[in-house]
Parts: structure tokens; sequence; C-alpha cells
């Protein structure tokens, strides 16, 4: 079970499957990095890949999120859980939501019968949203009063998905999220 961790931040950039593999694969293309600019802290998801990417969203903003499949060790993103308070609003961040538990299905979500009971479980405590990946599809909606974002991929979208990310905005106590398209 994840201690929770208690961040500063009203903006919040949520980044997930973008593989990065600077020289071999992705890297991050100029749009994503200007799309980032200004937010005060970026969550990853998973399958970020090689630590150079992180390494590159650092100089944004701090860095820290959950590991995928493809991701490179790295002490930012080592957890499988993490769950984050930012300005009141209780964050529980995962990967794979089904295999985690959570969710019936990834996409389109389908969450776990037992979905307010199954979260605390697993962070510990109620979230106000769950930050999950491992689709390529970008996706928003609430469930028992709890937002579940998938930021998709900035990079490599599912087919017929467009690049994307999803932006978190907290103010006074309440959490607003937005997928963000990138052209």
């Amino acid at each position: 079970m994840p201690e929770t961790e208690i961040l500063q931040a009203r903006t919040v950039a949520v980044l997930a499957d973008c593989h990065i593999h600077p020289g071999g694969g992705p890297d991050w293309t100029r749009a994503v990095l200007t799309a980032l600019e200004g937010c005060d802290l970026i969550v990853t998801l998973g399958d970020m890949g090689e630590s150079a990417g992180l390494d590159r969203l650092a100089q944004i903003a701090q860095v820290l999120g959950v590991a995928g499949a493809d991701d490179q060790p790295d002490p930012r993103t080592s957890p499988r859980l993490r769950r984050l308070s930012i300005g009141g609003v209780a964050l529980g961040c995962v990967f794979d939501p089904k295999a985690a538990g959570l969710a019936a299905l990834a996409h389109p979500f389908e969450p776990a019968a037992d979905f307010p009971d199954a979260l605390a479980r697993a962070f510990g405590g109620p979230v106000d949203g769950l930050l999950y990946a491992s689709t390529h599809r970008p996706a928003s909606a609430e469930f028992a009063g709890v937002w579940a974002v998938n930021p998709g991929s900035a990079l490599l979208p599912d087919e017929g998905a467009k690049p994307a990310f999803a932006r978190l905005t907290v103010e006074n106590g309440r959490l607003r999220p937005e997928i963000v398209t990138l052209s």
C-alpha cells in the first residue's frame, strides 16, 4: 500500500505510453514539450521507456510516476502504485487498472464492481481521481464520484486515437481533468 505523497502543484501534466528510446525509437517532439510548458508537475503512468525521456521532462517540471512494462529502472517511477495528494485532492496512479483489480476493462474503462472499495484497498484510502494508462487511448469520465483519467499517448496513440496527454487543474479542493489533443 503506497504512502500518500503531499505535493504542491496547480497544474499537473499526465503522460503515459510514450516508449521513449532516443536514437532507436520515439523521442519527444517540439509540440509535446511546448504543450507541457507551464505545468508544475509531470506524472507519468508507465511505458515511458528510457530514463533519458524522464530527464528531458524534468527540465520542464518535477517528474514522478509509476512503472509500466517498458520502463528503464528509475527511482522517480519505480512504484507500481502511487498515491498523491495535491491541493487536498487524492490521486491514485497505476499503469494497468485491470491487472490491479480496479477495472473490469481498461478500454473502454469499466470500473470494478466494488470500485470505491477497490481504490481504497489499493491506495490506502479513498481517492478523488484514478490516473491509469496501458491503452494508448485518452479517456476521462467520472464513476461513483471518482474521476478515471487516461492520458493516452502523446507519441504513439492507438489506431484511431490522436496524440494526447491529460492536464489536471486543482482549485479549491476540486479536480478538473482535461484531455489535451496534440496536432
